[in-house]
C-alpha cells in the first residue's frame, strides 16, 4: 500500500502573540524529524495552496481559534464553494473546493484550532495558549501513528440524518384532538 501524503499547514501571524500557534506547532512538529511529513506555514491560505492540497491524501490546517472551546477542536472540513473571493486569505473549505474544481482532487481536510487568548502584537505566546498547543500537539502525533482512520473517515461525505423523534401528537401534519377532561 502506497505511503499516505500527509500536509499540515500552520497558519497566522508569530508576530501577534496567540495568532502564531498554527506556525508554533510547526515548529515543534519540525524537530520532531517526522519522515514523509510535509511542513507548510504561511500567514493565511491563499488560491495557489490549492495544487499544494491536491497532490496530498491528508491535509490538517492548524490554526488559532479567538474564541470557542478549548483546548483545541479538531473537525473535518467540507469543501464549499460559497466564498467571498478577494486577494487575499482563503477558509481551508474554499481551498478544499478549489482543489476540487481545478485538480480533481479530494483530499481528507481537517481544521485543528488551537484556542489563544492573546492578539496584540507580540512574539510570545500565552501561557494558557502555551498549554493548548501542547495538548493539541499530543493530539496530532496520536493522530499521525495512524492517518488511514482520518481518511477512511473522511471517505463519507454526507451527513447521517439524525432519527426523528415521534411524538403522537400529529398525524399527517395535523394535530390530534383531545376532548375536554381527556
Amino acid at each position: 500500500m502506497p505511503k499516505t501524503k500527509i500536509l499540515i499547514y500552520g497558519i497566522g501571524n508569530p508576530g501577534r502573540q496567540d495568532d502564531g500557534l498554527g506556525p508554533a506547532l510547526l515548529a515543534r512538529l519540525e524537530k520532531k524529524k517526522i519522515p514523509g511529513l510535509r511542513l507548510e506555514v504561511d500567514y493565511q491560505l491563499q488560491v495557489e495552496d490549492s495544487l499544494l492540497f491536491s497532490d496530498q491524501d491528508l491535509v490538517i490546517v492548524a490554526d488559532a481559534l479567538k474564541t470557542g472551546p478549548g483546548p483545541f477542536i479538531f473537525r473535518k472540513v467540507k469543501p464549499a464553494g460559497d466564498f467571498t473571493f478577494t486577494s487575499h486569505s482563503l477558509p481551508p473549505a474554499a481551498v478544499a473546493f478549489l482543489c476540487q474544481k481545478l485538480y480533481k482532487k479530494a483530499p481528507a481536510v481537517y481544521i485543528l484550532g488551537i484556542r489563544g487568548y492573546e492578539f496584540e502584537p507580540g512574539e510570545k505566546l500565552s501561557h494558557k495558549a502555551r498549554e493548548n498547543l501542547r495538548q493539541a500537539l499530543a493530539f496530532l502525533l496520536g493522530i499521525l501513528k495512524q492517518p488511514s482512520s482520518l481518511l477512511k473517515s473522511s471517505a463519507i461525505m454526507a451527513e447521517k440524518a439524525e432519527p426523528k423523534i415521534k411524538s403522537g401528537r400529529r398525524k399527517n401534519g395535523k394535530s390530534k384532538k383531545r376532548s375536554p377532561g381527556a
